[in-house]
């Protein structure tokens, strides 16, 4: 057989074989083989075409360079889709298997910046009460008594992390609340004084 169509065929066999390594487990036994039937068929081309036609000898060595990677490729994709690849190939696990928990460290990062009362001595870890929500919590490594208000300002795993809110900000919230509460009572009196008045002036 001349040393053009050994070429030809021990590409084939080799191309073949990567397939088979793929999907059969030997232990690298048609790795081997493979190996050789791709050097065998280098010798040969390179009897057939490095001196007579280099312009083959180069176009067979680029092939070969495309061909090798792209058998590799489609032989795991062929893997992956037959009942053995799924048991062979590890699938990538979901969002939800990595973070089980995803859902409620949603909801819990929903909650920065909200405000509650400690439902317990906080040493550090402990409970809170956040918009009617209890919540496993700890606290920034300080104490905090029962029935302190509270803010939670991050989330650490499936807890909240918290830290007292001082008197002064306190004060300022309540004094806040006063000022809103005493604009609208002056609005309302503004309202009533008005209507008072046409009253008297429709009489």
């Amino acid at each position: 057989m001349d040393p053009q169509s050994l070429v030809f065929i021990l590409v084939f066999a080799g191309i073949v074989l990567i397939f088979a390594e793929v999907c059969l487990p030997t232990g690298g036994i048609i790795g081997v083989l493979c190996l050789f039937c791709f050097l065998a068929s280098g010798y040969y081309a390179y009897e057939a075409w490095f001196y007579s036609a280099p312009f083959f000898w180069w176009m067979y060595l680029g092939s070969v360079a495309v061909l090798i990677p792209s058998s590799i490729i489609g032989g795991f994709t062929l893997l992956a889709r037959t009942s053995l690849g799924n048991r062979v190939l590890l699938t990538a696990p979901t969002e939800e298997e990595v973070t089980p928990h995803l859902r409620e460290q949603q909801h819990l990062t929903s909650l920065i910046g909200k405000r509650g009362t400690a439902l317990n001595l906080m040493t550090p870890g402990g409970m809170v009460r956040v918009q009617g929500e209890r919540i496993h919590a700890v606290s920034e490594g300080m104490m905090i008594e029962p029935d302190s208000p509270i803010e939670i300002i991050s989330v650490r795993g499936t807890r909240v992390v918290v830290r007292p809110i001082p008197e002064d900000s306190q004060q300022n919230d309540l004094t806040r609340l006063a000022d809103e509460e005493t604009g609208n009572s002056i609005k309302d009196s503004d309202t009533w004084g008005l209507s008072d008045n046409s009253d008297t002036s429709n009489r």
